[in-house]
């Protein structure tokens, strides 16, 4: 059973970024923890509230088309990839930056905004990412660290990449389950 905790957004609140969330964390940005399940049937994933009894709403596996990865995770997953022993890191333009890990300072052509940036992508704890669904909808969560946000894509590509092969794995589980 594949069961995991992310975070659903209200329509209504800001934007959450995941640079300033020690400023803004996800809650004032309307969400909320919630705990995700695959059913037995292999047809849906039931979203529980974390402290409410009963399934809140249901997605339909055949349903999502894929997971997508904002431009900011991506940003965030490349400086926090890069070596810091190196020396060297490649901004999103393409161009390398010079690190000097000792004095923490950061020496390139845009100067302090940039090494701000890469501080606060270095600091980062929060990954955003959607669930883009068939019929235009579209679900935001924020993995609360890097190995859950890994292991929800990871999770998701899988189940859309098997998604038509879910009826032969269900009646397999049906066959070997006692």
């Amino acid at each position: 059973m594949f069961k995991k905790f992310a975070s659903t957004q209200s329509l209504k609140k800001n934007a959450f970024d995941p640079l300033i969330a020690d400023q803004q964390p996800p809650e004032s940005c309307g969400y909320g923890m919630r705990t995700l399940k695959l059913t037995k049937s292999l047809e849906k994933i039931e979203i529980r509230h974390a402290l409410k009894p009963g399934v809140e709403s249901v997605i339909q596996v055949t349903s999502i088309l894929r997971a997508i990865v904002p431009q900011i995770t991506m940003d965030i997953l490349r400086v926090q990839k890069r070596n810091f022993d190196t020396g060297m890191l490649v901004n999103a333009d393409g161009k390398s930056v010079q690190v000097d890990i000792n004095q923490k300072t950061i020496f390139a052509q845009k100067g302090p905004a940039l090494a701000m940036k890469i501080e606060k992508c270095m600091q980062c704890q929060h990954y955003p990412f959607s669930v883009l669904l068939e019929k235009g909808g579209r679900i935001e969560f924020i993995a609360p660290n890097y190995s859950t946000f890994k292991e929800w894509i990871n999770g998701l590509n899988c189940l859309v990449k098997n998604k038509k092969n879910l009826s032969k794995m269900k009646t397999k589980i049906e066959t070997y389950s006692i």
